[in-house]
């Protein structure tokens, strides 16, 4: 985007040619994998259509492909594919079939896996998030509003945003250097571009308990381009006075970014907050705790069930 950016302005720069020819060579290099990338998000369809598994393409592969008008400039490390948990090893195996490598961790394994065929990667996921941080499950609820986009299966753009909105404060850290710009870029165009029906949202965010975690990104949105919803949205999204002021203070220091080396005191400090009730954080701790202690169990059953 930059490449493009600097390509397309009339504006004199003083970045030197080897510079230049760099970052005209990481376009390049993003445009291949996407054209490979589009190419594995054609046959998707088909390797999970012959297993009946019900399926969403959504985040960065999909975004680019409806928001951006030139999409391989939007980059993507991966397609991300959202499946019900009943399927997950029917998925799995149907990948493998395929010639992909399952790549699973222990740490993920209560709401997604890995799967890589050369350059291509696909992680595959039963949860948004890890399991406990949303007040119920959602994925069933995501799957039922799924869009059939011609040639893949994807989300639409009220459950695209209710993910933008809530993924990168716990996933992220909401301003962390892992949580890229980009992903604001689409946030931005989809709200530009799309008629967002807002009481789904507002909805989605409820049932969850995460409507602090959406005003939050809002919030973030707003503080860098001063782009922000309509007053009655942020009114039906924004958490008490005192809790405002101390999310402002999180946001203006960066303090994510400042903690990065100490993830704990982010998830006391930031994630756990970011529920809506107090009740949802205990929830989160609890569940964490069990799945931390169930994860290797869960690793070696998963490996087990999906030999092919």
């Amino acid at each position: 985007m930059w490449d493009e950016m600097l390509r397309q302005s009339n504006t004199p720069f003083t970045f030197s040619n080897d510079f230049s020819k760099a970052l005209h060579q990481a376009r390049l290099q993003s445009a291949g994998l996407y054209l490979a990338q589009k190419e594995a998000l054609n046959s998707t369809n088909e390797i999970l259509g012959t297993k009946n598994i019900v399926h969403v393409v959504y985040k960065g592969a999909h975004h680019r492909e409806q928001y951006y008008t030139e999409p391989s400039l939007r980059p993507a490390l991966d397609i991300d594919i959202l499946i019900d948990e009943k399927d997950k090893f029917s998925a799995i195996k149907a990948f493998r079939r395929e010639g992909f490598d399952l790549v699973a961790r222990a740490k993920d394994i209560s709401h997604e896996v890995g799967l890589k065929k050369g350059a291509i990667a696909i992680d595959l996921h039963w949860d948004i998030l890890r399991p406990g941080r949303t007040k119920i499950p959602i994925t069933r609820e995501l799957l039922k509003t799924r869009k059939n986009y011609d040639n893949y299966w994807g989300m639409n753009d009220e459950s695209s945003l209710f993910v933008m909105l809530v993924h990168p404060v716990f996933a992220k850290y909401g301003t962390a250097p892992q949580a890229r710009l980009m992903r604001l870029i689409d946030l931005t165009l989809l709200l530009e571009q799309r008629n967002i029906q807002w009481q789904e949202v507002l909805q989605l965010l409820a049932i969850t308990g995460l409507k602090t975690a959406a005003w939050l990104t809002l919030k973030w949105l707003e503080k860098l381009t001063g782009i922000k919803p309509a007053a009655n949205i942020t009114e039906a999204l924004k958490p008490g006075v005192f809790r405002q002021q101390y999310f402002n203070y999180w946001l203006d220091k960066n303090l994510a970014t400042s903690l990065l080396k100490h993830p704990k005191l982010i998830q006391l400090g930031f994630t756990l907050p970011a529920h809506d009730r107090l009740s949802g954080a205990v929830q989160a701790v609890r569940r964490a705790r069990k799945l931390k202690r169930s994860q290797q169990s869960e690793l070696t059953n998963l490996l087990a069930e999906t030999q092919i």
